[in-house]
């Protein structure tokens, strides 16, 4: 994510950066379906993710270079992405709510990211289905005509083995933390607060020397 950032904010022209970035994604969107899955208090997490939502919109806009409202930062998209996920785990069809809110408000990713972390969902459940989605969701970046930039989206295909293989618990290691120790909060707390610091950083760097 951040190789992502420092490309598309300090070097658009080194496009290796953004390709190298296309991987975070996708993890992120995993993130979210464990997040929900596991939670014992949904509602404090979504609250949580909206929280650093706001706080973030300030050094995204700023580091983007775009008009406050112009664009939601990924916050607000993986939120989305929670609540549908909740929704469908409830069977519920206001799951599809949060996806028409992706595709009318200007969210980061608009309704890719909601559509991917309901992939992870189905790959988490169903493997077959769950690659069969994601796989769909990016060939609109081969077949439709778009700019490089946009087409190095499909690269997001290359993290799912990866999540694939911690699915299989292959790539986990349980480490047991005390919930009321320095170290859990440290862990919990930790990408929201990343985050808006790194994209703050950024911009700071780009005024300073860009």
């Amino acid at each position: 994510m951040v190789l992502d950032h420092v490309g598309s904010i300090l070097y658009p022209d080194l496009l290796f950066l953004q390709m190298i970035g296309r991987l975070s994604f996708p993890i992120f969107a995993y993130l979210i379906v464990l997040g929900v899955d596991s939670t014992k208090k949904p509602l404090k997490y979504m609250v949580t993710l909206l929280v650093f939502a706001i706080i973030s919109q300030v050094p995204y806009f700023l580091a983007f270079g775009i008009q406050p409202f112009e664009r939601l930062n990924i916050l607000f998209s993986l939120l989305l992405s929670a609540v549908t996920i909740y929704y469908y785990n409830k069977r519920s069809p206001v799951a599809f709510v949060p996806l028409l809110i992706s595709m009318v408000f200007p969210t980061e990713g608009s309704y890719y990211v909601v559509l991917t972390a309901v992939g992870m969902k189905l790959l988490k459940d169903n493997a077959k289905l769950g690659a069969l989605l994601l796989v769909a969701l990016n060939l609109e970046f081969v077949l439709l005509p778009m700019d490089i930039h946009s087409q190095i989206q499909t690269l997001a295909l290359c993290a799912v083995p990866l999540i694939f293989l911690h699915i299989k618990n292959k790539l986990t290691k349980e480490i047991v933390i005390p919930e009321n120790s320095l170290a859990y909060l440290v862990r919990k707390y930790f990408f929201y607060l990343f985050y808006p610091l790194h994209l703050a950083l950024l911009f700071f760097i780009s005024t300073a020397l860009f």
